[in-house]
């Protein structure tokens, strides 16, 4: 990402933060503010093909800049032909500048490359406004994917809050969140 549009998106995040302390009327420390983005990636058809995995690894490095942790299963199941220690998937945690960067990679990179896409949903906030969750079950629509791309996995992103409340929803929907109407 260019340092030009890196600069625009912690801008553009400061700057909607502001407005919406002045629409709001609210003091700085009700103001909504994202703590973090935990990417969550499932490799369980991957889990046996070291080189599938290895590109998932990879995807995800140039998607959100940072390295994943491969989480490791706990227990065997004989159901799943799952056994204990292997690897089922990958999480990784945003913050500070990264975080910002994948926003705008998200909004307005990824999500109008999707096909028929229509909005997300708002009703996927948990009960106090404090996460938001989103699906994406093929992430080929993100540009350092691409559609070249012989693995195809999803992933679950999550965007925590400092604080809990509606003004979270709003507060996404200024940074141009495209909400179904």
């Amino acid at each position: 990402m260019s340092d030009t549009l890196k600069l625009k998106s912690k801008e553009n995040y400061t700057n909607n933060v502001e407005s919406l302390i002045k629409e709001l009327k609210l003091n700085k420390f009700e103001a909504p503010q994202i703590e973090k983005i935990s990417i969550n990636v499932g490799i369980g058809d991957y889990k046996n093909d070291s080189k599938a995995r290895a590109d998932i690894e990879k995807y995800v490095y140039s998607l959100a800049g940072q390295k994943p942790k491969v989480i490791a299963s706990r227990l065997s199941i004989a159901g799943f032909k799952l056994r204990k220690g292997e690897p089922v998937g990958m999480q990784l945690t945003l913050r500070g500048q990264k975080m910002y960067d994948f926003l705008v990679n998200l909004v307005y990179l990824a999500l109008p490359r999707t096909r028929d896409f229509r909005g997300i949903s708002s009703s996927s906030f948990d009960k106090n406004y404090k996460s938001y969750s989103l699906g994406i079950p093929n992430t080929s629509v993100f540009p350092a994917i691409g559609f070249d791309s012989t693995v195809n996995f999803g992933m679950q992103i999550n965007i925590v809050f400092k604080t809990g409340s509606e003004n979270n929803k709003k507060f996404l929907e200024q940074l141009n969140f495209p909400f179904k109407k």
